[in-house]
């Protein structure tokens, strides 16, 4: 072989692609299957309300003729883009380091690795979902004031509950608000 054939061999490229495409590295993608099409569903959906939200915002600072607004909610295909590719990618290399991890660690003491990357999507599922839902929220005119697991559980039943019968939503809120009152004051 001449040296440039050598040295096209040899390159980091070449490697990092023999690695990828080694017959381990097909079986831990072939493992994750599953875990990637969740992990992409959830950033489809999370970039699909998301743009729903910022049209919905734009349009809100548009008709109140609030320029400093117009501007902040105005879509930008490329950033949106770039963004949702960059959080599948994140969410990917997660996923991998979490079944590098599994089979490092818990397949010696006879777990399957692909514990390690379930894991992991739990972690990456509950962030996009914190995300998705947020956006789902605010285009159906659900106010989340407490931005935890705990303010989106009511803000969905109150919601859910106003849907079915009015007044029944307002007791219902009128319950959580004045549970959180007391809880405060509760010296015993």
């Amino acid at each position: 072989m001449t040296n440039t054939a050598t040295n096209a061999l040899d390159n980091t490229g070449t490697r990092f692609l023999g690695g990828l495409l080694s017959t381990e590295m097909i079986a831990v993608f072939y493992d994750m299957r599953w875990m990637l099409l969740v992990i992409a569903l959830c950033v489809i959906a999370d970039f699909r309300y998301g743009w729903g939200e910022s049209s919905s915002r734009y349009e809100r600072a548009k008709r109140k003729g609030d320029k400093v607004l117009m501007v902040q909610y105005r879509w930008r295909t490329s950033r949106a883009i770039r963004r949702t590719v960059n959080k599948l990618i994140d969410y990917v290399v997660w996923i991998l380091v979490g079944m590098a991890i599994g089979m490092a660690i818990l397949e010696p003491v006879g777990v399957n690795h692909a514990i390690g990357g379930v894991c992991a999507t739990t972690i990456a599922v509950v962030c996009e979902a914190k995300s998705f839902l947020g956006h789902f929220f605010y285009l159906h005119g659900i106010n989340v004031c407490e931005k935890s697991l705990a303010g989106f559980f009511k803000a969905f039943v109150i919601a859910f509950a106003k849907k079915k019968d009015e007044s029944l939503g307002d007791a219902i809120e009128e319950g959580f608000n004045n549970s959180g009152e007391n809880g405060n004051d509760n010296n015993d």
